[in-house]
């Protein structure tokens, strides 16, 4: 098990990586900086000490601080680890974009959390931090919402109806009838189709049908036909929620 000074090292020279700092401490940290963290026990007294040469501002260098102490101190010390530079360095990188206090935020640091974590840093794939990147806000809330309606072993249902041009053959006019994904918590509900499509597009979810079609017949002939879906995460949207959400 790492140190928690060996930690505070690591992952200041993972930031000297992914930050435009001075030539000087593009190798890592001084033996001077290093010798001095030594005898500190504090992660976080440690990691300010590692970042105090570094050319960040003072604001962002407390929310390095304050964001890397959370990720680190929801694993118990006999379990910590440093962290896969694939899994940190991305998240390291973007979180400096991300405002405090969203729901993206709160991802990227469940997700370190289990790259800090020797129990669970399997689950850290290198692939699920850019993905967060590509995630909005109202994104990251759909994923979760689909997520806690399938740990109670249940789905958002999507029902809808098509008309049935018999000249054309072809489906037109869709009414949706039902559609039990919540819209709480959005900032754009309107955005929705576009937010599953680009879901679809990034593998994590979409809307799948989830039994045969039914025709609709007046007069003896079809005249439409009914959908029965349902909101769903792919397998590795599975578990890229259960990397990203609190255990």
């Amino acid at each position: 098990m790492p140190s928690e000074t060996d930690l505070a090292t690591a992952v200041a020279t993972e930031l000297v990586k992914q930050v435009p700092i001075k030539e000087a401490y593009q190798d890592g940290l001084s033996p001077a900086v290093q010798e001095s963290g030594s005898a500190l026990l504090d992660f976080v007294k440690t990691l300010r000490l590692a970042l105090a040469p570094l050319q960040f501002t003072a604001a962002l260098q407390d929310r390095y601080v304050a964001f890397l102490d959370r990720s680190v101190r929801s694993i118990p010390e006999e379990r910590r680890i440093l962290p896969a530079p694939q899994i940190a360095g991305p998240i390291l990188e973007a979180i400096k974009y991300e405002p405090d206090d969203t729901l993206i935020a709160d991802m990227y640091s469940e997700l370190l959390s289990r790259a800090f974590d020797r129990d669970a840093a399997r689950h850290a794939h290198p692939a699920f931090a850019p993905l967060i990147k590509q995630l909005s806000v109202d994104e990251a809330v759909i994923l979760r919402s689909i997520f806690e309606k399938l740990i109670e072993n249940d789905h958002y249902k999507f029902q809808f109806t098509d008309d049935y041009d018999a000249q054309t053959n072809r489906f037109l006019n869709r009414k949706v009838e039902i559609d039990e994904l919540p819209r709480d918590g959005l900032r754009s509900p309107e955005d929705v189709a576009i937010y599953i499509e680009h879901l679809d597009k990034l593998g994590l979810a979409a809307v799948l049908q989830f039994k045969n079609q039914e025709p609709i017949f007046a007069g003896g002939a079809q005249v439409g036909s009914r959908t029965y879906a349902r909101y769903q995460l792919t397998a590795f949207g599975h578990e890229f929620m259960k990397a990203v959400r609190p255990l």
